[in-house]
């Protein structure tokens, strides 16, 4: 029975987070509704069980069956989907509540320690509100809140006589020990859930900094791909011989214009091996232009017996196995 239960209870909390998602939104409105359902969902059983609470402990009044109502709007709100993050109707929510609040805390007195739910009401506007986004209204929300408070703390006043039920029959400590129990369970709940939405902000501002150096790399690596395909395709038989020539006189010029017409050459032989020096560099250039031994020995105007020894050392360097030429390796990068 608990195997089968535990799935079932899986799923139904499953259907609860997921509902209203739009498919077609972005990542952290998903993920945002996700938050959105759940929290509702939590202070829906946080205000129901207050005012379950209140009846045990209390009595059953016309005031304790309205908080038991009352609670039920977070469920209404999830119900209504787009409609929950509708900034008018959250602004008439919070609006309401607050004077819901001043309303009892001014039926049961300072004593009650009703006007604490002024400030988990006040810690959730950082939920459902985007700061920047909404400052307006959340400023005017949060005044509201504060001068309902300050109103509530420094007047006191009540709504009923002094003589009423709740304080003939004592009840402001148990009221006082709800209220503070609830209110700051009310004030946890907020507080987990501007986490979690911090959190999923955080990730998502991660990921689209990589990916916007993901598109940066991506567009410098597309730049040097045309670059060399445009180099590729310009390379006539008029610049190879520009290059020969500039080999032929050994000019000090030859291998800053082999570079231009070969850009990534020596780059891949650096990843390949040990990074070559500039004479290294000079005879990988003229192998490149499939020059022999002979050849490269009277450009550079050296004996052969000294380019076989470079290229000997040159071989070394690079990790070239024994029986692959060398000249035909340099040709293959």
């Amino acid at each position: 029975m608990k195997k089968k239960t535990i799935p079932k209870i899986s799923q139904l909390l499953n259907y609860i987070s997921s509902w209203g998602i739009n498919e077609n939104a972005n990542e952290f409105e998903k993920n945002f509704t996700v938050l959105i359902n759940q929290h509702l969902v939590l202070l829906f059983f946080i205000f129901f069980f207050h005012s379950i609470s209140i009846i045990l402990f209390l009595e059953i009044t016309i005031d304790s069956i309205f908080l038991g109502c009352i609670s039920f709007l977070w469920l209404l709100l999830m119900l209504l989907k787009e409609y929950r993050k509708n900034k008018e109707i959250l602004f008439f929510v919070f609006i309401f509540l607050c004077l819901v609040i001043t309303y009892y805390s001014s039926y049961c007195g300072q004593e009650s320690g009703v006007f604490l739910f002024y400030f988990p009401l006040l810690s959730a506007l950082a939920f459902f509100f985007e700061i920047k986004k909404d400052r307006n209204v959340v400023y005017f929300i949060a005044c509201f809140i504060l001068a309902s408070l300050y109103i509530t703390i420094v007047y006191d006043f009540r709504l009923v006589e002094p003589n009423s039920m709740i304080i003939c029959n004592g009840y402001e400590k148990k009221l006082m020990i709800l209220n503070v129990t609830f209110s700051l369970l009310v004030f946890v709940a907020d507080y987990y859930f501007i986490e979690r939405k911090r959190s999923i902000i955080f990730i998502l501002h991660s990921q689209n900094e990589v990916n916007i150096n993901t598109i940066k790399s991506l567009q410098t690596e597309n730049e040097r791909l045309l670059k060399n395909q445009f180099i590729a395709n310009n390379l006539t038989e008029e610049n190879i011989n520009e290059i020969m020539k500039l080999a032929q006189k050994d000019d000090p010029f030859f291998l800053d214009k082999f570079q231009f017409f070969f850009p990534d050459f020596f780059s891949r032989l650096d990843h390949i091996g040990s990074k070559l020096i500039l004479s290294d560099q000079h005879l990988c250039a003229m192998m490149r232009l499939n020059l022999d031994t002979k050849q490269i020995a009277t450009y550079t105007n050296t004996t052969i017996k000294s380019v076989e020894s470079k290229k000997y050392r040159l071989r070394k360097k690079l990790n070239i196995p024994s029986d692959i030429e060398i000249t035909q390796w340099i040709l293959s990068i």
